[in-house]
């Protein structure tokens, strides 16, 4: 659905009643909403209702929305509820911590940017639904890490123009056992290597602004391809600009999602265990 009001359930949580009122005003157009203000309130609407995501807003009490979210995160995480927080100003400290205690995404809020959360919103309700059919502890490795078992002799190619970028990113992956990161370092030398090599890769990472060829001409380009995979292999934009427009280039080219720049570990491994936990016959990977 790509218009109107769709039958799911979003819960949003703030200590904040005025952004409250804002952000359900913002949504109501396009999800069934209930609101709360306490960790009491928040468990009691997700007894009475079929949550289908939640929101955190983090605002100058972040203490409180992090213990929020502490509070209910267990309930959350049995049901496989994808949690997202919002914040007025984004700092790499939250970041970190919302993605450490299980959000699937953080992100600034951008007033007059509705319909970009909204898709956005959707792409993690989406996301969470394929996953409740696998997301299961015989699929986990005994240390409990989720990333082991998806990425566990997995490559993921990662098409980046700059050099520094492609540093960080091998070093940030390094640490997943059993993970290989290949790059190219423009969209043309993606589509080339993803061609040869159809099978090879579960996840593309694609930056949007690159020489020679950009990310949304290399992803109409894989998905035009007529080898196997070329449509199943999940897309995520890389970009600092997540303004509607962008994203809905980036959709509209053919990808899958979107993670901001500057990158993270904690969202390259939420894109991936999100978009890898099944390969082509939709069995678990």
């Amino acid at each position: 659905m790509t218009g109107g009001k769709e039958n799911k359930h979003i819960l949003i949580i703030s200590a904040e009643p005025r952004v409250l009122a804002e952000i359900k005003s913002e949504l109501m157009d396009h999800f069934e909403i209930s609101i709360a203000g306490t960790s009491a309130a928040a468990l009691t609407a997700m007894e009475m209702y079929d949550v289908s995501a939640i929101i955190i807003y983090i605002y100058d009490k972040r203490e409180t929305a992090f213990s929020v979210f502490t509070d209910i995160f267990d309930s959350a995480s049995s049901r496989n509820i994808p949690i997202k927080f919002l914040t007025e100003k984004g700092n790499d400290e939250d970041e970190t911590a919302a993605f450490e205690v299980g959000a699937v995404d953080y992100s600034v809020r951008r007033r007059a940017t509705t319909k970009a959360l909204v898709e956005r919103i959707r792409l993690r309700i989406n996301a969470s639904e394929r996953g409740k059919k696998q997301l299961n502890k015989k699929n986990m490795h005994s240390d409990g890490n989720i990333e082991s078992t998806f990425l566990n002799n997995k490559t993921i190619l990662v098409a980046e123009d700059v050099e520094l970028n492609r540093d960080i990113v091998a070093a940030m992956l390094d640490e997943v056992n059993g993970l290989t990161v290949d790059f190219a370092v423009n969209g043309r030398e993606a589509v080339e290597k993803f061609e040869k090599s159809p099978n090879l890769y579960t996840l593309i990472l694609m930056d949007v602004h690159m020489p020679v060829m950009d990310g949304l001409e290399a992803t109409k380009a894989i998905r035009r391809l007529k080898c196997e995979n070329a449509r199943e292999i999940p897309i995520i934009a890389a970009t600092a600009d997540v303004g509607e427009k962008e994203i809905k280039l980036c959709l509209e080219a053919g990808m899958n999602d979107y993670i901001e720049k500057p990158i993270s570990y904690e969202k390259i491994i939420a894109a991936a265990i999100e978009h890898c936990q099944f390969n082509r016959t939709g069995s678990p990977l």
